[in-house]
């Protein structure tokens, strides 16, 4: 039996010396095909050194009857498939660079690998669930809560492509809608969730399809963020005694008022209008992140506009990209001044879409009315020029402009957010109305 099947490479995390000889590991997908019989392209195989993931990929190769056969980068492919047991080298001219043995069990393909300098590999092969089934809706109850953004978190739900999920969060504190403590404090979140066929360089789109308040209080600071105040103003701070930061919320006038208001705020309102502090996928390689803090995988970037309606698109840096969402705010104003906004539980369904390729390297959000990119950096400087930066690639990528007419389009329309101040990372959004887009060349096709 001949079987023949397309190409689709991913990339490499990490850049190594024998960067070519791993990307054989990923020619080991026909293989994992036929001895499940089952087309080869819905195939992903993971190699690890030490635990650690090092290359990921979606990628195929010819088996004919007991042989092996394909082409690598500059190199051939040439091995033999023995029932469940397979042995395959990697060949450069007359010099094997590499050799693998593997079998299968349970319906994945195992085994190790070793280059011709000695290095020893695992190696994981795995076949995707084929898209293009009808979607599901998960009802997920979550049990535990994390307070850090890692690959060695183990995902609480594997989700498709295309499917949603109901779930609830907690507060920044761990409290849930009844009041009861269920985690400790640091924005505790629900998942990750583990979307088949997600690898590295990919796209979730996270769309919030509900975002609701589901209890009658709030928490919030009462100072504001040093970084957003001069130092004299701060020294000399006229502190009221026992006003809090305790807020009732009334879900059927939409309002929120002080629980305790002194004299001069007892007339002090603001609408309730419900977001997500955290919208995240795991960041890259062993990073280990707490979920107070945000970078280029997103995290805690505590922007307001990211609530219902709103689409997240976060670059995927691990495989089935880890979502996780929490955080919940009943209101907030830019930045969030005051360190903690009216932190509080939610109710919060989303769907997620896979988009192959794609990774811009920051998130990016949409909704409705603009396309919002996230600046997310150590200073407000730098958050500004990767916002920015990100708002004009997008324009020369998207809609074929060259740099002089993003810059005009962008020196006319652009609007900025001063997104998020909290944490170690700092957040600005560059965001552009959908109606300014629409002047603009369509969208280049997929």
């Amino acid at each position: 039996m001949r079987r023949d099947a397309k190409v689709a490479d991913g990339k490499p995390l990490t850049r190594l010396p024998v960067y070519s000889v791993m990307r054989l590991f990923a020619f080991l997908l026909a293989s994992c095909a036929v001895l499940a019989g089952q087309s080869s392209s819905d195939w992903v195989v993971e190699v690890r050194h030490r635990g650690e993931l090092m290359f990921v990929n979606r990628s195929v190769v010819t088996v004919d009857g007991g042989t092996v056969s394909g082409t690598s980068g500059p190199g051939k492919l040439r091995g033999t498939l023995n029932g469940d047991e397979m042995q395959v080298e990697w060949v450069m001219g007359d010099r094997v660079e590499g050799t693998m043995r593997g079998s299968l069990k349970a319906g994945r393909l195992t085994g190790s690998g070793k280059t011709s300098d000695g290095l020893v590999y695992d190696w994981l092969a795995y076949r995707v669930p084929p898209q293009g089934t009808a979607p599901r809706t998960h009802e997920f109850t979550p049990e535990n809560f994390e307070r850090y953004f890692s690959a060695a978190t183990p995902a609480v739900l594997r989700i498709a492509p295309g499917d949603t999920v109901r779930t609830w969060s907690v507060d920044a504190g761990g409290v849930d809608a009844k009041g009861t403590r269920r985690s400790r404090g640091g924005n505790p979140l629900t998942g990750p969730f583990y979307v088949e066929g997600a690898l590295p360089g990919d796209t979730l789109a996270v769309k919030l399809n509900k975002v609701r308040i589901n209890r009658d209080w709030a928490e919030s600071g009462n100072g504001l963020m040093s970084n957003a105040i001069s130092p004299d103003y701060n020294a000399n701070l006229k502190r009221a005694k026992d006003l809090g930061g305790r807020w009732k919320l009334d879900a059927q006038s939409g309002m929120a008022a002080l629980d305790k208001p002194s004299e001069a705020l007892k007339n002090f309102r603001v609408p309730i209008e419900p977001m997500l502090g955290c919208v995240s996928v795991a960041p890259r390689g062993q990073e280990v992140v707490a979920t107070r803090d945000s970078g280029y995988f997103g995290g805690n970037m505590d922007y307001n506009r990211i609530r219902e309606g709103t689409t997240v698109y976060l670059t995927v840096n691990q495989p089935g990209g880890l979502l996780m969402v929490g955080d919940g705010h009943a209101a907030q104003g830019d930045g969030e001044l005051t360190g903690d906004a009216l932190e509080t539980s939610m109710d919060i369904e989303f769907t997620v879409e896979l988009i192959r390729g794609k990774g811009r390297g920051l998130p990016w959000a949409e909704d409705k009315d603009w396309l919002m990119m996230i600046g997310i950096a150590g200073s407000l400087d730098e958050a500004l020029r990767r916002a920015t930066t990100g708002l004009a690639r997008y324009l020369e990528g998207e809609h074929g402009l060259n740099s002089t007419e993003a810059a005009l389009v962008l020196g006319f329309a652009v609007k900025y957010d001063i997104a998020d101040l909290v944490g170690t990372q700092v957040s600005i959004v560059a965001r552009l109305p959908k109606t300014v887009i629409a002047q603009l060349p369509p969208r280049k096709a997929e």
